[in-house]
């Protein structure tokens, strides 16, 4: 399965730590270059994801790191698609996962994939899961708090999977790890039962601003209303310029 790793210009020592993790397993990947928002100008910003409907989305406004983020995947699906690349894998230049679990899950991946399905597989950690999950693989909208699953450091897709996804993010309307919307658009999303890929830890540029008022419990309640409300408003229009696509 072809891989791609997802890395910043400017951050060579992310990719060499990831470069190291990938030879000692005796696997290759291919770089992509990402999508730097700080050298866009606020129009290419704006065309990219217009800030209402975003608002809309989230219930807040949007980061100009979650732009980059996002056409930074966008672009490695656009690449899955237009090579015909039948399976992918993407990772992000933090990644750290047991790499004899990686492998072994790609090779479910292959030997399990329907081309005609568009799927996702997610890998990393933190998600919830189902009471009884049976087997390598469940489906999150099976998991308690599966409508709220995050994490794109480490998944894969087939081709049907990366030119839906290409359209749900044109213009960008949501954050690139909006699995829950997916999953609710055409795009089955499977979760590892037991994930092996983290971060490393280090520094993000998507931290929260509002990272000290997360601290007080009626900032939480609120922020989790909102973004419920928003959600599923979301979740409507989605639906109708899918249907328009």
């Amino acid at each position: 399965m072809k891989c791609f790793v997802v890395n910043l210009d400017r951050d060579k020592d992310r990719l060499e730590a990831t470069q190291a993790l990938f030879a000692s397993a005796g696997m290759d990947f291919e770089r992509v270059a990402a999508v730097d928002a700080r050298a866009m100008t606020a129009g290419q910003l704006h065309t990219a994801c217009p800030r209402f409907r975003f608002y809309i989305a989230n219930a807040r406004r949007v980061k100009p790191g979650e732009i980059g983020c996002a056409l930074s995947h966008r672009k490695v699906w656009e690449t899955v698609a237009s090579r015909g690349l039948a399976l992918a894998a993407v990772f992000e230049d933090d990644i750290l996962a047991d790499m004899d679990e990686l492998k072994r899950h790609l090779a479910s991946i292959e030997a399990a994939d329907d081309p005609s399905v568009p799927t996702v597989w997610l890998m990393n950690s933190g998600l919830a899961k189902p009471a009884a999950p049976d087997g390598d693989w469940y489906d999150i909208r099976s998991a308690d708090g599966g409508s709220w699953a995050w994490g794109a450091y480490c998944y894969a897709l087939n081709a049907a999977a990366a030119k839906r996804l290409v359209r749900l993010l044109t213009p960008m309307a949501n954050v690139v790890d909006a699995w829950s919307v997916f999953a609710r658009c055409g795009v089955r999303i499977l979760a590892a039962t037991d994930a092996f890929a983290t971060t490393r830890g280090v520094p993000s540029t998507l931290m929260k601003k509002e990272e000290r008022m997360w601290r007080l419990a009626w900032f939480r309640r609120f922020y989790w209303f909102r973004y419920r409300f928003a959600f599923w408003a979301d979740l409507l229009l989605k639906r109708f310029e899918v249907s328009k696509k």
